[in-house]
């Protein structure tokens, strides 16, 4: 669907605020911790951004308002830096990967936002405090003119807010040491980078919070500089597809003329599995425990790759 942009301004240095307005009636509202896609003209590619929802900003209806950060030698953020108020954009959602409803009462409810990953979490929040629900935000930055929306986040949560920054004298506290006291009962909402979602979800097994108490959504995919090459044997389809180093397994299927399901393209969210008939599976998504990839004949090719030098999988 084509939006229009009606509002732009700098949240700092590097994160762009964007409000945009649907050109025709009919769009969703976005449930909270929503995110859309926005189509990239110069990579004919899509990107993932979350809606901000803050109870202070009313919008007209259909209005979407969403927090960006740019980065210098991204073809992505330089469209984004470019747009102006009256452009058009094309956005795809709203999508959501943190499950609903969110009603037990059991346990506290634990939100830790790495940088621009408090977007989703604006949303989680306000809608845990609509239900009464006191939950903690550990807000990790670079320092404080990177956390955006501090203050509304702030108005909020008041002493539940607790931010941890980089430039701090004695530098920031690390996931283990703010999740020092959790329980098997609480309830985890993470948005962050994949090394702060790793170590979220290394803590929580160790101390026996199950891996469906963890709400979450990441913003990057870090792709290793050494990656080794592999070959997929489609069965269903009858061909042997070649995956390269510079190659997620999906990307090659794809380009073999195959045409996987997906949507996050991130590990997240579970479209894109695909049946194992024989090869051992390097398991990098962020759906199964340690224990459940063990023994799984499942494989989601966004973010897993191959151990042997082949796979058999049905597709």
């Amino acid at each position: 669907m084509n939006y229009t942009i009606t509002d732009c301004r700098m949240l700092s240095a590097s994160i762009k605020e964007i409000t945009v307005s649907p050109l025709a009636a009919g769009s969703a509202s976005p449930a909270a911790g929503a995110h859309f896609k926005w189509f990239i003209p110069e990579l004919n590619e899509w990107r993932h951004y979350s809606a901000v929802q803050l109870a202070d900003r009313t919008t007209p209806q259909g209005s979407v308002i969403f927090a960006i950060r740019l980065t210098a030698d991204s073809v992505s953020s330089r469209y984004i830096r470019s747009l102006a108020v009256n452009d058009t954009v094309q956005l795809d959602g709203p999508f959501n990967t943190f499950t609903y409803p969110l009603v037990e009462s059991v346990g506290r409810d634990i939100a830790l936002a790495g940088g621009i990953g408090i977007t989703p979490l604006t949303g989680i929040l306000h809608h845990l405090a609509s239900l009464n629900r006191s939950a903690h935000l550990h807000y990790f930055a670079r320092s404080d003119d990177d956390a955006a929306y501090a203050l509304p986040m702030k108005a909020l949560l008041q002493e539940r807010l607790h931010f941890h920054f980089s430039s701090q004298p004695d530098g920031r506290r690390s996931v283990s040491q703010v999740l020092a006291d959790l329980s098997p009962h609480d309830r985890l909402y993470v948005c962050g980078p994949q090394s702060m979602l790793n170590d979220v979800f290394c803590h929580a097994e160790a101390n026996g919070l199950a891996r469906e108490r963890i709400h979450f959504e990441i913003f990057n995919v870090v792709r290793e500089d050494d990656e080794s090459a592999f070959v997929i044997d489609a069965v269903e389809s009858g061909i042997s597809v070649n995956v390269d180093q510079d190659q997620t397994l999906l990307e090659a299927l794809e380009a073999a003329g195959l045409d996987p399901l997906y949507d996050c393209r991130r590990g997240e969210c579970g479209v894109c599995a695909l049946e194992v008939l024989e090869g051992e599976v390097d398991h990098r998504d962020f759906i199964m425990s340690e224990k459940e990839a063990a023994c799984s004949a499942r494989i989601y090719p966004c973010v897993s790759r191959a151990k042997s030098q082949r796979l058999k999988l049905a597709i």
